[in-house]
């Protein structure tokens, strides 16, 4: 058990009683990764876990499990376990007044960046054979029932991580573990989106086009997304109005993805969760990023920073200058 995980647990079991519940994660099925955890009595907190395979966004599970809770009951708190990005999507979430900032119990863990399952399999022959991984520095360690091979962290860890601004949570209650040195400037070009626009407007019609061809339209990008709350009248599926078919040409495939990504304008936070649950590889995060950008450049905004601002799509000022 590394040091985090230990101080993690040791914290919760000192703070339990005043908690409804904790949202954490746990080993999942394989050495590769986690899972998202409902702590609920103590004999749970000894099933947590927090290291570079606890992916996961947990806020996306917040909103529902505090509905779940009365808050007249006892007065207690929903504890979260978040890294930088998540606690991003929680002040959005908070902005937006699906959670509400006293009910809950932040527990912010700064963040080097989260394994990317795919990268790793690419790493190692076999992953089938693997028994372990971990981060040590900037290298990543597997331990396969061959030996063990090092690889550097940065061939291993996910594509958000490698641009991330803020690997520390904005907001916390308690801070788990050493402050974190991002890797990326606030102000500073995303590289990815850079590659992306440095080619023709032909050559970026037909990257996107080899993209989206895979798309299966399964909906796993939307339903991660901690900021896609409306699942329950979303236009993808209703059929009054009817706004999109179940078609697969690419007309569809491409409504669907703009759609998405404009209804996250100005609140999207950059979590990744879209791109890690596609079942196909396709980078969908870099469309929000791309859009992200121009909010940034138009408005001076970014999203998930200060829970008492306003998404700038989500008002209106006659005073704006960059429009």
């Amino acid at each position: 058990m590394d040091d985090k995980t230990n101080a993690l647990r040791e914290h919760v079991k000192g703070i339990f009683s005043n908690l409804e519940l904790v949202l954490g994660w746990e080993p999942g099925y394989d050495p590769l990764h986690t899972r998202p955890f409902y702590v609920r009595t103590e004999s749970d907190i000894d099933r947590l876990t927090a290291n570079c395979l606890s992916f996961q966004n947990l806020t996306r599970y917040l909103a529902k499990s505090m509905n779940a809770v009365d808050p007249a009951a006892d007065g207690r708190k929903i504890g979260v376990c978040v890294k930088g990005c998540d606690s991003r999507s929680l002040v959005a979430l908070i902005q937006e007044k699906f959670v509400s900032r006293d009910r809950v119990y932040v527990i912010g863990l700064p963040c080097r960046g989260t394994l990317d399952a795919r990268r790793i399999r690419a790493l190692v022959p076999d992953p089938a054979r693997i028994r372990s991984v971990n981060a040590e520095g900037d290298e990543l360690v597997v331990e396969t029932d061959r030996g063990i091979s090092r690889f550097a962290l940065d061939r291993a860890i996910a594509r958000k991580c490698l641009q991330c601004r803020y690997p520390n949570p904005v907001i916390h209650d308690v801070l788990i573990g050493d402050p974190v040195t991002p890797r990326l400037k606030i102000d500073a070009e995303n590289p990815s989106v850079a590659a992306v626009e440095a080619l023709s407007l032909e050559d970026r019609l037909l990257f996107w086009e080899n993209q989206l061809d895979r798309c299966i339209r399964c909906f796993a990008c939307r339903n991660a997304c901690p900021l896609c709350v409306c699942q329950n009248h979303c236009i993808m599926e209703t059929r009054m109005p009817k706004w999109i078919t179940q078609y697969r040409n690419m007309n569809e495939k491409f409504m669907f993805h703009m759609i998405h990504a404009l209804h996250l304008a100005g609140r999207c936070t950059e979590c990744g969760e879209c791109e890690r649950v596609c079942p196909v590889g396709i980078p969908v995060a870099l469309i929000k990023e791309k859009i992200n950008a121009i909010i940034y450049e138009m408005l001076d905004y970014e999203s998930g920073i200060d829970p008492e601002a306003v998404p700038p799509l989500l008002t209106f000022s006659p005073k704006e200058t960059g429009i």
